[in-house]
């Protein structure tokens, strides 16, 4: 009966959690979501508010790695209290580096739905990242921050490397609503953030060799990924090319793929660890 009370109070403690996480949103959106999602129906802000949910919880969850007997009160409060902070932090440098000179907030309140699938994408790619980051039994608050920091520079490289392989510029088909550009960015960054929570989970053992297995890995991880998408664009897109559909706005297509994607980056994160 004790574990199911410390479940009890865990959960009521996410619940607020995920409260505070919303009353900050609330200030940073600098628009009414409640009312965007209840009278207007604004399926962009509903995708937002889906990505901010799910990733701050998956964040949380990399305090119980060992069981709720580490996870004790204390811990949990100062590490929930950090991974908000590094949450939102990441949050506002991902949407000037990742979609530059766009205006997401106006964007997600005019109802543009595939940049809210990005902003939901890039949220529980960072909520992955955080998981990792606190996971390890070991380490300090500083490895922790530091590790986080570089997957997420690696995060910022594969979105980047993916633009260029094929042909699109996320900001320009966000302002035109191109849903298979949204589809596509927000699932390479889930995508690309299962394979770095590998590479940055676990005990950390120095920085000289946690460092050059997280550099090695994310690299290799990042290589892999590009090129089963490839691969999988030719397969199971055999009559045509994931770029032209993209450019094309063929969402169908980019679902598709970027489902192969996130599958294959389940099993990468597995044969890399």
């Amino acid at each position: 009966m004790e574990r199911y009370g410390m479940i009890v109070v865990y959960v009521a403690l996410i619940l607020a959690f995920l409260y505070i996480s919303k009353r900050i949103a609330d200030v940073l959106t600098k628009f009414d979501d409640d009312l965007a999602v209840e009278k207007e129906g604004n399926t962009a802000v509903a995708l937002r508010r889906f990505g901010l949910y799910v990733g701050i919880c998956t964040a949380l969850a990399g305090v119980f790695q060992g069981g709720l007997r580490r996870a004790d009160l204390v811990v949990f409060l100062t590490d929930g209290a950090i991974t908000t902070v590094l949450f939102f932090a990441a949050h506002l440098l991902n949407d000037r580096i990742l979609v530059p000179g766009v205006r997401n907030n106006d964007l997600i309140k005019a109802g543009n739905v595939p940049t809210g699938i990005v902003e939901a994408g890039s949220f529980i790619a960072t909520g992955i990242l955080l998981n990792g980051a606190f996971a390890g039994e070991t380490g300090s608050l500083l490895s922790a921050v530091a590790f986080f920091a570089l997957a997420q520079i690696f995060l910022y490289l594969a979105v980047f490397l993916h633009q260029r392989i094929y042909r699109f510029r996320t900001a320009a088909c966000l302002q035109e609503g191109n849903l298979s550009a949204g589809i596509t960015v927000a699932g390479l960054l889930v995508a690309y953030s299962i394979i770095l929570r590998s590479s940055i989970a676990g005990d950390f053992v120095g920085w000289a060799e946690s460092l050059g297995w997280f550099l090695i890995s994310a690299a290799s991880g990042m290589l892999f990924l590009l090129i089963f998408e490839k691969i999988s664009d030719w397969i199971f897109l055999p009559k045509t090319k994931l770029g032209d559909q993209i450019q094309a706005g063929n969402s169908a297509a980019a679902l598709l793929v970027q489902g192969l994607v996130i599958a294959l980056a389940v099993v990468i994160s597995r044969m890399i660890v």
